[in-house]
């Protein structure tokens, strides 16, 4: 009978969940992906863990909702489903991460059944996905990224002359941000942007 009692609690604590993960090769020496926003995804936070997964290895992310900029050489899509059992909680998820047209890494967080009498079904967002990013970027760190990050792409600077200088500047800012160019490129492209407005 106890051992039966212990049985039925390491189910309700682990409950049935699933993970398939196809790893990106670090072959790939991704150091930036563009997310296409889903504005079906009612989870909140789940786009801010997805980003701060991928920077945990040195991958960088912007977030885009309409066109892809075209610098983007890898992408990513995804999508995350919740439901309600005395609380609302997640219990899918899915990642797909492209170069170009070809799916080049995938990851899948499922809860069998919902969670059924998992107590873990209620977990935050991060620790459901935490791990299943970190296998799916494995291969990856900040170190190794550093070390063949691409500098900002040419066409991006050029692309800021039809703007104004107050949203070139903003643009410059925000690229700085995210890490897209060095603090020695943006006082640069920043110094060009005022000297083309005199």
């Amino acid at each position: 009978m106890k051992k039966v009692l212990i049985s039925v609690g390491f189910i309700l604590l682990t409950g049935c969940t699933s993970v398939n993960i196809e790893q990106l090769d670090p072959k790939m020496q991704v150091s930036h992906v563009c997310i296409e926003e889903n504005p079906k995804v009612i989870v909140h936070d789940f786009l801010p863990v997805v980003q701060k997964g991928f920077k945990r290895h040195g991958i960088t992310t912007e977030v885009y909702t309409d066109s892809m900029p075209n610098y983007c050489d890898y992408h990513l899509n995804y999508t995350a489903l919740k439901t309600w059992d005395m609380a609302m909680y997640m219990h899918h998820a899915e990642l797909w991460l492209y170069r170009g047209l070809d799916n080049i890494a995938y990851a899948e967080y499922h809860l069998n059944g919902k969670g059924g009498l998992a107590l873990n079904k209620w977990a935050s967002v991060d620790s459901k996905m935490d791990p299943v990013i970190n296998k799916l970027l494995s291969g990856y760190s900040p170190e190794i990224v550093d070390a063949y990050r691409k500098a900002i792409p040419t066409n991006k600077p050029k692309k800021l002359a039809s703007e104004s200088t107050e949203d070139q500047l903003r643009k410059l800012k925000r690229w700085l941000g995210e890490q897209l160019i060095t603090q020695e490129e943006y006082e640069l492209e920043k110094q060009k942007v005022l000297t083309e407005k005199l």
